[in-house]
């Protein structure tokens, strides 16, 4: 820990994410969703959960894997963020709208958990007009951030995408587990994997780094002399 600096901001480490979601009938795209985010190891609380998720059901196959020339939705609203004793972790969210109005509250639920639609992935205020919201959430091991998943904790990955891209009729195109929430994705799509780095400082960091140590080394020395 860097002395003069508070515990809370010297823990602060920034990660890189990405995860895929098996879609069978849009092959060979699947969806991506493709982010960053903040975590302070000492609250062990996520901030800043931004990212670009793909709508598999746009592109050509014949552009660059991963992506496609697939569509691409920026999420950058982290409306949630929920600790999930069992699993070790946080369930974190990020969403396109700055709200979590996506799935339709006809069958009861709270219009956006990835149970909450009764499997419908009917798109919020149906038959109304479509919001048009979509979201990743992604899970945050609170110990270890870059640990590997277990399977558990995959089923528990999700993502819902009610823009036009990703619309089926009145349908959203959802990514869920029948583990994990009790169906597969309205378009059978389902989260297989989920990585996360620690993202690498540019050179400027590092320089500020070293000019800092350089300021306690001198400070340091002078407290000796003294």
């Amino acid at each position: 820990m860097i002395a003069g600096l508070p515990a809370a901001q010297a823990a602060v480490t920034t990660y890189n994410v990405v995860e895929t979601f098996y879609e069978p009938d849009t092959q060979p795209r699947n969806t991506l969703f493709t982010g960053s985010f903040t975590y302070d190891d000492v609250g062990q609380t996520v901030s800043d959960l931004t990212g670009w998720l793909t709508e598999s059901m746009t592109g050509t196959a014949t552009g660059d894997a991963p992506y496609y020339d697939m569509t691409q939705l920026y999420l950058s609203y982290q409306l949630s963020a929920v600790y999930d004793a069992e699993l070790g972790g946080l369930l974190v969210t990020t969403f396109l709208n700055d709200n979590t109005n996506t799935f339709t509250t006809m069958l009861g639920g709270d219009g956006w958990s990835p149970d909450s639609h009764g499997g419908s992935g009917l798109y919020y205020g149906f038959p109304g007009s479509n919001p048009g919201n979509a979201y990743a959430m992604i899970f945050v091991n609170t110990s270890d951030p870059t640990a590997a998943l277990t399977q558990a904790q995959i089923d528990k990955l999700a993502y819902a995408d009610c823009a036009p891209g990703g619309m089926m009729g009145a349908t959203c195109m959802t990514g869920t587990t029948e583990a994990g929430y009790g169906s597969i994705g309205t378009m059978s799509g389902y989260p297989v994997s989920q990585v996360i780095t620690a993202a690498v400082p540019e050179p400027e960091t590092y320089a500020m780094l070293l000019a800092g140590f350089g300021v306690m080394g001198y400070v340091a020395r002078r407290r000796r002399v003294a």
